[in-house]
Formats: C-alpha cells, structure tokens, sequence
C-alpha cells in the first residue's frame, strides 16, 4: 500500500513532464515551388532558419500535399506560385498560399501567426530593396533615410515562453487532488463494506474524531507528496521557482484539506467503494476541467464560471503558478487560502453530520 500511495505520483509527474509539451517547434512542412527562383528559395529559407519550421520534402503536386497532411507527415504546406520571384524584383505583389493542418486550432493559430511574421520580413526586406533601387536611379540615394519603428519586447514569469513551466505546477494540482480525494473517498465505506462500522457505532468515538482519524493519515501522504512533486518539478525539470517555499506549503495544506474534505464527503453518501471510486472520477474530471489548468476560465461560458467558484482545484491552481512562476505570496493570494479554508469547512461539517445521521 505504501508503494501504491507514494510511487504512482512520482511515476506521472516524471511521464507527464516530458510527455506534456505545447510549444510549437520544428514543425513539419512541405513545400510546392512553382517558380523555382533564387526568391522563392530566399523566401523558405526564411522558415529553415527560424527554428520553428523543418522543410519534410518538396513536392510536385497538391495530390501529394493532401496526402502528406492527411497522414499527418506535415501541419504546414507552402505552395509559390509562378512568376513569384519576377513579380518580388518588380515590386509588384506576389502571390503565394499557405495551407494548416487545423485540427488543433491553437496550435493552427500559432503557426500562422510564424507564417505571417515570416512573410512580412521578407516582403519589408525586398519593399526596402526596391525603394533604394529605384532613388538610385533618380541619384537621390544620400538624402533619403528609411525609418523603422523599433519595439522592445518584455515576457514577465515565463520568460522562455515554454509551456512546460506553465503545464507542470498543475499537474501538481492534479496529482495532489486525485490521491487525496480518491484515497478519503474509500475510508468510511471500506469501514461499512467490510462490516467493521458496528464497532465503531458502539465505540465512545464521537463523530468528528471518527471523521478527523479517517483524515489525517491521508493528509500526511499529500504533505509528503508535495515535497517529492515539487521538488522533482523545481530540480528534475527545472522549472523556476520564484516564491516562498513555505506559503507553498500553507496553500497546498489549505488544498489538502478541502479536498480531503470532500472526499470524506463522498465517502459518506456511498455504499461501496465501487460506487465512491466513481463518484470520485466524476468529481475529479470536471473539477480538472474546470480549474484553469487547461483552459483559461474566463474563456468558458457564464454559468460555467459560476461552478468554478466552489472549485478548490481552481484555487490551488492560481496559488501554485503564482508561486512558482510569479513569486507572489499571501498578501496576493490569501483569498485562495481562505476559499480554500472554507470549502474544506463546509464539506467536513456536512461529512460530519451525514456520519452522525448514517449512525443513529
């Protein structure tokens, strides 16, 4: 049992850290040139060499383009039209098309985003070329001057942009909410499964130690996990770690204690541990879902929002990459703390009362 309470959570943070992975790079294209010029080949070589995109093969046809994007060999294909290179020398405008693989629509939005960076380099490189020809003509090259706007870029928190630092502090979140709701879940049931809560009725044990025994234990496991999941997040993975560690430990307690509230919570409403397991699963997935830690929740609808608000995975969400990524501590995030507090309060009361009453 101890292997099975301690190993699993080590296992998954170590498999999902480097499984999970969001950044878009090297992605695979394909390229059909129709016009085969010194330009054309200028303008892919533009991708080669910013690091995003790795040209698969050239191709002849849209048959084979279609194939490749169907077998999902390329998520970008870029087909020159002729004349592309004389229409760029010319100054006129060059047409040229861009297909995604758009099965991933954030992932499709990003690399057109790239795409279009791409583009508009290129075409100011060949716009300033021209102009500059064209005043050398007229022999008024010295007066002119061509004048850029210069932008100054700041990323703040994730300043590599990488979507491991983002991803992994909530796999934290998840791996500490499913052991401590799942194993909650399975303790006063297991007790009237297995016929050992008659013992316990005619005990001098009030309801509250009953409910506080059954608790703790699970919560030293989640402290210990805390330490093992962060620290192989902070050393193995090196994702930065800009906070208190200690508001770390006080906001994970607050998130152990909710969520073990909960579980106690199903625990007492189900029969067997077969119905409270699933209780537990169809609790924990919306609860992920809905805690931020894929999708911003100011993107779901309205009454969705609402729910999230007795979400404790949703707070300990923010309180975890506020800390590691933002190094914020209590003076910001002690709302999380005490939501969490509250939940935990309101769930273990109603788990009291529903042992009481399943006693009597």
């Amino acid at each position: 049992m101890r292997f099975v309470i301690f190993a699993p959570p080590i296992i998954m943070i170590i498999v999902f850290g480097y499984a999970i992975n969001m950044d878009v790079k090297e992605v695979p294209m394909v390229v059909l040139d129709n016009d085969n010029t010194a330009q054309s080949r200028s303008f892919v070589e533009g991708f080669t060499a910013s690091g995003y995109f790795m040209v698969h093969n050239a191709v002849q046809s849209h048959a084979q383009i279609d194939s490749l994007l169907d077998r999902g060999e390329a998520e970008l294909a870029v087909v020159i039209e002729k004349n592309f290179g004389k229409h760029i020398k010319s100054g006129k405008q060059a047409a040229l098309q861009t297909i995604v693989d758009g099965t991933d629509s954030n992932r499709a939005g990003i690399i057109m985003a790239y795409v279009n960076q791409i583009a508009l380099s290129f075409s100011k490189q060949y716009y300033i070329k021209n102009i500059m020809a064209r005043l050398a003509q007229k022999e008024m090259v010295s007066p002119v001057r061509v004048q850029q706007i210069e932008l100054e870029e700041r990323t703040l928190f994730n300043q590599e942009l990488s979507s491991r630092n983002f991803f992994l502090p909530g796999i934290l979140v998840l791996l500490l909410g499913l052991v401590t709701v799942l194993l909650t879940a399975m303790s006063v049931v297991k007790e009237r499964e297995v016929g050992t809560i008659e013992q316990i009725i005619v005990s001098p044990v009030y309801p509250s130690e009953y409910i506080a025994g059954k608790m703790l234990p699970f919560v030293f496991v989640a402290v210990v996990d805390i330490f093992i999941i962060s620290a192989i997040i902070r050393f193995w993975f090196a994702v930065p770690f800009n906070g208190n560690y200690l508001f770390l430990m006080l906001g994970g307690l607050a998130f152990i204690f909710s969520s073990s509230s909960m579980g106690l919570f199903i625990s007492t409403i189900s029969k067997t541990q077969q119905q409270a397991m699933l209780s537990t699963f169809l609790f924990v997935l919306p609860a992920i879902l809905f805690s931020g830690f894929i999708f911003p929740i100011y993107s779901m609808p309205e009454i969705v929002q609402y729910f999230t608000y007795v979400n404790p995975f949703r707070y300990f969400v923010e309180i975890v990459r506020g800390v590691f990524l933002k190094g914020v501590g209590l003076e910001i995030l002690w709302v999380k703390v005490a939501m969490l507090l509250g939940i935990g309060i309101i769930f273990l009361f109603l788990s009291v009362r529903r042992f009481a009453r399943g006693i009597e």
